[in-house]
This record gives C-alpha cells, structure tokens and sequence, in this order.
C-alpha cells in the first residue's frame, strides 16, 4: 500500500508539472514564443535549458526559475506565484487511477539551442539597473536551484551517497581553501605557484586576471524601458568603473550573441574601452540604431580581449532594452 501510495504521489507531481507548464507555455505565446535563449538572456539569471525544462513540464518548477520565467515575459509576478502555489495544493489536480499510465508532458525539442561552449549563460561585468549588480552569480547555478526546489522523493540510499559525496567535496575544497588563500604575517593572501601561473586555476576566482575587477555605475544615457521612434539613431552610454588592481587596456565591449536579431537594433560587434588604472571610472558608447519595426529592443554586452577571451565569464553581462514605438 506504501508503494501504491508514492506511486499515486509520483503520477500527481507530474500531472501538477504538465498543468503548470500548459499555462507557462501559453504565457509565452502570448508574448510571441521567443526563443528560450532570448528570454534567458532577458532574465540574465538562469539557463535556457531551466526554462525549457520549466516548460516542458519535466518536473514541477522552483519559484526562482517561474519567476524568471514570468519576468522574462513581463509578465505578472504576484499573479503567477499565486498560480504557481495553486498548482501545488492537493486536489488542484484531479485523481489518477493506479492501473492508467502517467501522462505525457514533455515538450517539444525544437525551440532548444544546443549549450555554447563559452558564456552559456548570461552572465557578465555588471547589470543595467540599480538591482542588477556585478557581483551576482548567476545562471550557472540555475540547475542547483531547480533541483533544491523540486518536489520529489528520494530513496535512503541515495541520500546516504549524497551526504558522503558532500562531505568528500567539502574535505576538498577546505585543503584547496588553506593553500590558496593562507595569509602571511603581513595579512596578504598568498597565492601559490601553481595558481599564479594561470590566472583561471582557481575555482574561487571569477576573472581572467588574478585582482582584476569591474562594477557598474550607472546608465548614462537611454535608461531601461526608454521609448525610442523606428529607425532612431542614438548613443547608449554606461559608466563602469574599475574597483580592482588591474589596468584595463586594449579591452572591448562585445556583443554576448552577434548573430541574433537581425531584424532587431543595429549595432555594432564590439566598442572599444579607453584604458582605465583602478579606481577609476570609465564612459563606454555603442551607436544604435533602432529597427524598423516596433518592438522590443534588447542587446547585452561583456568585456573581452582582443581576442575575445571574456575577463568575468562567471559576471552578468551590461546591457540596454528599448521599446521601439511606429
């Protein structure tokens, strides 16, 4: 009977996942279906294969990842985590008897980007807004936060295996912890060899250059949301200011995904950044011009080298957003 129990439980979680994905799924065709790396993009928070999977009704979806969902929509929040709690209530979704098979729920495929290999997600050197920090980690870890907020059971054994592998992980990082970071009687952390010769080789770091960092200051010009007419010519400028201990120089501004949009805002693939010493602010344009036809118009930006090697990988991207009116 226990067994017949968790497996009704089971049939219930997706039937609740397949009913709440219809509606998300309905949401974004009211918005257009865009694409889910766009509106990964837009969210700037978590991964399109999270938001795919939201909708595909793979399994019941955390908050965090329908809200990013929603917001990429601009759609409601209060509305939708009333919907979202809604979904999960008892009874919500009518009874399934033991003998009927589970439903199938899974979307389709078609609308999924195959992962990038650099920057799969947007990530950058800060955000647009007074909410949109540097400093925030992001995407990368949207998988983490999906699993944390699903519904699901787990047997004891694979409980007992997780709780072994954490503490292995952690006994891990606790010696890679003390060699990189040990002060010196002075108090400055001394970094070891090894890392010092590649500046990516530690774990805990998230620039290119070791010291090295940026944080966003403001939006000069064109603030988010700014209405601008078709075929309007202007300046987008940021202010960024270097707070590490790297002199940037010969660095850009690059475009996270060049190729899209072409019937978006024109705009070139790269600016370039004048050479900052830290502690100082930088003004990085980029010229744009408005597309013809009225929308939605939304660019974002890293820092990168010549090379386009980005300097923050793991750093939400700058960016700006537009509505293009007739």
């Amino acid at each position: 009977m226990k067994d017949q129990r968790a497996a009704t439980d089971g049939v219930q979680d997706r039937l609740a996942a397949g009913r709440f994905a219809e509606q998300l799924r309905a949401l974004r065709t009211e918005v257009g279906d865009p694409s889910f790396r766009k509106m990964a993009g837009r969210s700037g928070r978590i991964s399109h294969t999270t938001l795919h999977e939201a909708a595909a009704g793979t399994r019941f979806p955390s908050w965090e990842t329908t809200r990013e969902f929603v917001r990429a929509c601009e759609a409601d929040e209060a509305q939708w985590r009333r919907r979202w709690e809604e979904a999960q209530r008892p009874g919500s979704v009518p009874g399934v008897p033991d003998d009927d098979p589970a439903p199938d729920v899974a979307g389709s495929e078609a609308d999924v980007e195959p992962e990038p290999t650099v920057g799969a997600t947007a990530t950058g050197d800060g955000g647009s807004a007074a909410d949109h920090g540097s400093d925030l980690r992001v995407a990368e870890y949207a998988h983490v936060e999906e699993e944390a907020g699903a519904r699901r059971s787990r047997s004891p054994w694979l409980a007992a295996a997780a709780v072994v592998m954490v503490v292995a992980i952690v006994a891990v990082l606790g010696v890679t912890l003390r060699d990189w970071s040990s002060p010196d009687r002075s108090g400055t952390p001394v970094t070891s060899a090894s890392s010092a010769s590649s500046p990516s080789a530690s774990a805990f770091s998230d620039s290119l250059i070791a010291g090295d960092s940026s944080k966003f200051v403001a939006d000069v010009t064109i603030p988010d949301g700014t209405r601008v007419k078709v075929n309007t010519q202007f300046v987008k400028v940021w202010a960024l200011a270097n707070v590490g201990k790297v002199v940037w120089h010969n660095r850009y501004l690059a475009r996270t995904n060049p190729t899209a949009d072409a019937d978006g805002c024109q705009v070139p693939d790269r600016v370039a950044i004048g050479d900052t010493p830290p502690g100082e602010q930088v003004m990085i344009s980029v010229p744009v011009t408005a597309p013809s036809s009225p929308g939605k118009c939304w660019v974002s930006w890293k820092m990168v080298d010549e090379n386009g090697q980005e300097f923050f990988p793991t750093r939400r991207p700058v960016y700006f957003m537009v509505t293009v009116t007739a």
